[in-house]
Parts: C-alpha cells; structure tokens; sequence
C-alpha cells in the first residue's frame, strides 16, 4: 500500500515537471496495408496517382526532425481522407490514429502545397483544339469554357460580417466560381465569395472577365445560366425563344452547358467534403477547395473513373447535398437577357438559321 502511495506520488510529481506524457501513435501504414481498390474507395484516388501527388509535394512536406514525425505519404492520406468525408475531423483523426489538433494542422499544410498549380485556361495556340471538342458535344460553336457557380457549405465565421455568408437557401457557404472544358476538368476556380454573394457579380469582377474584355480569348465565347449578364463574349440562352433558330440555339447552349453542372457533380463525389461542409478556419476551407479542384484535374488527367461512394456515407444524402449546392439566381436586373447582343444575334441568324 505504501509502495502504490509512493509510486502515485512520483507520478503525480512527473506530471507537475515536466507535464502530461505525450501519446505516441502506432500508426498503421494504409498505402502498403490496402489494396488498390479498397484505398481507391477510401481515399478517392489510385495508388499510382497518390504515389505521382507524393512526388510533387513531398519537399514541402518533410520535417527536418524525424522523431516520431508524419510522413508525406500519410500526410497526404490524411488530407484525402479529409477531403472523403462528412468534413468531421474526429473521424478523420481515429481512422489516421493521430490526434485532432495534427489531423487540422496536416490538412491545412498539404491543401496548401496542392493548391496552387493544374488549374488554367487554354493558351491562344491551343484555343481552337478546345473550340473542337466542345463544338462535339452539341455543335455549338467556338466555345472555350463553362461557367458556373455553386455552394460549399461552411460553419458561421462569426463576427459583425457573418451574415453575408448566409446564401438563399439559409445556410452559411462560400459560393465558388466555376469555369470548366469539355474534358471535363476545371480551369479556372475562385473561392473567395461569401454565399450571399450574385453569381453575376462574381463574374464581374474576375480576372477571368479582365482577360476576356482585354482580347486575351479572341474569337471565343464562354457559357452560362441565365443569372449571367450577357455579353459579346459570354452567352446565355434567350428568355423567349421563337423562330427555329433560336430555339436551336437555346437547345445546343443548354446542352453543351450541361457539362459543368456534370463537373460538379462529379468533383462532389470524389470529394463529399464539399457536398457536407466544412467546420474548420474559413481560410483553411478556400485553400481546399482549390485544392481538391487541382486533385480533381490530376484525377481526370490520369484517366481515374468516379470512385464509389465511401461507406459511411448515404450516396441519396449526398445527391441532396449536391442539389443543395446548386442555387440560381434570376437574371441580373440591368440586362434580362430578353433582347439579343450583337454577337449573339449573329451567331443565330448566321450559324444556327443555317443548320
């Protein structure tokens, strides 16, 4: 009995040195433990790509001090795990078996060194081969890219200003600009807009806008829903279709635009993260998107198929959750749409009136 007092004491008194003990992990190593398939199912991408994903990151990944230290390639497990599910660190930090605190550190450290690269629009020299193959889907002519705005769903950041993240439909997001091609990757994303925010005024003050008014695209159009402004170089479908003409021009738009909403249908699945919403630093969630938008480039580019829907989660749920994501909005008050633009009724007297 002494002896149990004595031990207690000695312990007692380490905790008041030197602190608690710190837990150390025996993690399991999921790349070598999991065949291609099951990891695929888990954490959205084949080995093969994990392992190219690894190669282009790693530098800024490693820690000088090995002791007991993540390394990349768990790291980068961990932040697809992430990215896989309902957006609940717990669960992420049990299955990785690390602590929650180095789960959220590891997740913000690789979506930072993912983010910033695989995401462009076409160069000139390359504009026409992009004109092709969307002129494939639904003979649409010189097309270069879809746009498109949809709702990641985001805790309140709090503040006098948290409110203006609350969309239309009544919860708090970030709505994300979209522009996508007919391969269906994605080539331009701004994430920075709260919920509340017009898709129209997203678009009117992009670098993407910038670059088209300044003849960086010539002789090429972008696509977009009604709640776009309508202009020379960014078409919509007429509000009151008529003649043959325009209806085939509504048509072939409306099909041809149908790709994005595909886009982001498909990036939503691979990564349910961004169907559930994110309770994490507002900060941390736009790098992520951006990143899991490079992941879903790096994805299409290796010729991945759509992964099956984790197991933990209902893939209705998740089909809800998507639709929830796409809101529309009306046309913009200083241009209904309703009269066609120069480039737009020449395009329908000249082209469609001809098929």
């Amino acid at each position: 009995w002494i002896l149990k007092i004595d031990l207690k004491t000695i312990y007692i008194l380490e905790i008041l040195d030197f602190g608690f003990p710190r837990k150390v992990y025996n993690r399991s190593i999921y790349f070598d433990d999991m065949d291609n398939l099951t990891l695929f199912s888990r954490f959205r991408l084949y080995k093969e790509t994990v392992l190219h994903l690894v190669t282009l990151i790693e530098d800024e990944l490693e820690f000088p001090n090995m002791n007991n230290s993540v390394s990349p390639i768990n790291q980068l497990l961990t932040c697809l795990r992430f990215y896989a599910s309902a957006g609940h660190l717990n669960a992420v930090a049990d299955f990785m078996e690390m602590d929650v605190s180095t789960t959220s550190r590891i997740t913000c450290r690789v979506s930072e060194a993912i983010a910033p690269r695989f995401i462009n629009m076409p160069v000139r020299n390359d504009i026409f081969r992009y004109q092709t193959k969307f002129h494939n889907v639904a003979r649409f002519p010189r097309v270069i890219g879809l746009v498109d705005g949809t709702h990641i769903k985001i805790q309140s950041p709090g503040g006098d200003d948290a409110e203006i993240y609350r969309n239309k439909k009544g919860y708090f997001s970030i709505n994300v600009q979209v522009t996508c091609d007919a391969d269906l990757k994605l080539q331009d994303v701004v994430a920075r807009w709260p919920g509340s925010a017009h898709d129209s005024t997203m678009f009117i003050n992009s670098h993407l806008r910038f670059r088209f008014e300044n003849g960086e695209f010539p002789n090429s159009f972008l696509i977009g829903d009604s709640g776009y402004a309508l202009k020379n170089y960014f078409l919509t479908p007429l509000a009151n279709p008529v003649t043959r003409s325009e209806q085939l021009y509504n048509e072939s738009l409306i099909r041809t635009r149908n790709i994005v909403e595909r886009v982001i249908g498909i990036w939503k699945r691979r990564f349910p993260v961004l169907a559930y919403g994110m309770r994490i630093k507002l900060e941390t969630v736009l790098t992520t998107i951006v990143a899991t938008a490079v992941l879903h480039n790096i994805a299409r580019e290796m010729n991945e198929p759509e992964p099956p829907a984790p197991l933990d989660i209902d893939i209705d749920h998740l089909h809800y959750l998507i639709a929830m994501g796409q809101i529309p909005d009306p046309p913009p008050a200083a241009n209904d749409n309703v009269v066609p633009n120069y480039a737009q009724q020449q395009l329908i007297q000249h082209y469609f009136n001809n098929l």
